[in-house]
């Protein structure tokens, strides 16, 4: 079957031009998307001020956690079985298109849950109008791109990853462009409402356009296939991973305002956008780098995997070392010029999760390196402990700190010294995979 085989044929070695195209692509997009997020928040603080930007992202942040407890990821599930289905039945697209219909109605079903949940805390009293609005446009947002990752799933089958990346861009664009327009014509709950439109476009755009690449690549869905062995098992455990890990941010968030209140909250929403930056621009090295291990494992050639993670841990030290160099003296400026100049002191709770951000950089293999070697309880376990440690340090430093700032430094060191373990961890682990077949 030669669309099975196109299917599953490993990536072009770094350096060829369709290779180079598609990182360039997927960082555009992922650093477009960052810094769009930084003019939209920039704007949102400005025009709004520290408590009205603060009880929003605390809706967001609700919206996050509640979908990534509640919602399942099928994209890890979909990029592995589906292949192995399509060579064992030719029926891979049929598979594809159960698992994009299961996750679409599964979005569904999780946002009216919450939407029933905010509409009861309106009516009880336990949250005002204006409150419960918010809450529930910013739960619509998520809802739409519950689906996001399997429709992008099915751009990296379909060797099709560089117009996902531009999809994302144009996509990220029109977010912005309506969260802007309804922040100046509405305020809070219009910014919101622009965001829930441009997220339930970017459902239709992405999920249509993998749709149509699956099909054109395996051919049509012509029966209902069963759930392949070991599908279930490897999705929750793929699935719990990916949630404790987008959850990190959300959880903190969360946590904080319940901690601090608004002010908390949109200290470190600021000071952690540089390191977040950051951390965009690195994150496609790990979709490039993830079927070269993969390839590599099932080969059991580990002194590969050693190489290539060892070659971007020297890369990523370099760039993290001169990001923070230039950061770290600049940043109480360049923090005080976009947010106003009560935001200047920020600038060194910026530099320290800047500093953790590199530091988890120089690992960022990790990310794939379980799923590569077919033990996903792997990350699943060191993100759970990562985040119960930043929970932790949180609480540690609304303990400790003085006043939302205090409390901001404190975790931010916090979050420091958690990552120079856990990249120490990963890089002990890759030392005994490579003398090993793991």
């Amino acid at each position: 079957m030669a669309s099975s085989s196109r299917a599953i044929q490993p990536t072009r070695p770094p350096g060829r031009p369709r290779h180079l195209r598609t990182l360039t692509l997927l960082t555009a997009s992922s650093q477009g998307e960052a810094v769009l997020s930084m003019i939209s928040l920039m704007l949102l603080v400005r025009l709004e001020g520290a408590e009205r930007a603060g009880q929003l992202i605390f809706a967001q942040a609700f919206a996050a956690v509640w979908f990534l407890v509640c919602d399942p990821r099928l994209e890890d599930a979909a990029q592995r079985f589906v292949p192995i289905e399509h060579q064992r039945s030719g029926q891979g697209a049929a598979l594809y298109v159960r698992l994009l219909r299961w996750d679409v109605a599964i979005g569904v079903a999780t946002s009216l849950t919450a939407l029933l949940v905010v509409l009861g805390a309106w009516m009880t009293g336990l949250a005002s109008g204006d409150f419960a609005l918010m809450l529930g446009l910013a739960l619509v947002a998520n809802g739409a791109v519950a689906s996001s990752g399997t429709s992008s799933a099915g751009f990296a089958l379909t060797d099709r990853l560089d117009a996902l990346g531009a999809a994302r861009l144009r996509c990220a664009v029109l977010s912005f462009v309506l969260s802007l327009g309804g922040l100046l014509l509405g305020g809070p709950p219009a910014y919101l409402a622009g965001q829930a439109v441009a997220a339930i476009v970017t459902a239709l755009v992405l999920g249509t356009r993998s749709l149509r690449a699956m099909l054109a690549e395996m051919g049509p869905a012509q029966s209902r296939v069963p759930l392949p062995p070991g599908l279930v098992p490897f999705a929750v455990k793929a699935s719990l991973a990916t949630s404790v890990a987008a959850g990190s941010e959300s959880g903190i968030l969360t946590l904080a305002g319940l901690l601090g209140g608004p002010a908390l909250v949109t200290i470190l929403k600021i000071a952690s956008a540089p390191g977040r930056l950051y951390y965009s621009l690195i994150s496609p090295i790990t979709s490039m780098l993830y079927p070269r291990l993969a390839q590599a494992a099932a080969a059991g050639e580990t002194a590969l995997i050693r190489r290539d993670a060892v070659r971007v841990t020297l890369a990523l030290t370099g760039l993290g070392a001169a990001a923070l160099t230039i950061a770290a003296p600049t940043a109480d400026d360049a923090l005080g010029l976009v947010y106003g100049t009560r935001y200047a002191e920020v600038g060194t709770v910026a530099t320290l999760l800047l500093a953790a951000f590199c530091v988890k950089g120089m690992a960022c293999w990790s990310k794939v390196l379980p799923l590569a070697l077919g033990k996903p309880s792997w990350r699943l376990a060191f993100l759970a402990a990562e985040g119960v440690l930043l929970l932790g340090a949180l609480l540690l430093a609304d303990r400790t700190g003085a006043a939302p700032l205090g409390t901001a430094v404190a975790f931010a060191q916090g979050n420091l010294i958690i990552a120079i373990c856990g990249t120490t961890f990963w890089i002990v682990m890759l030392g005994r995979c490579s003398r090993s077949r793991c």
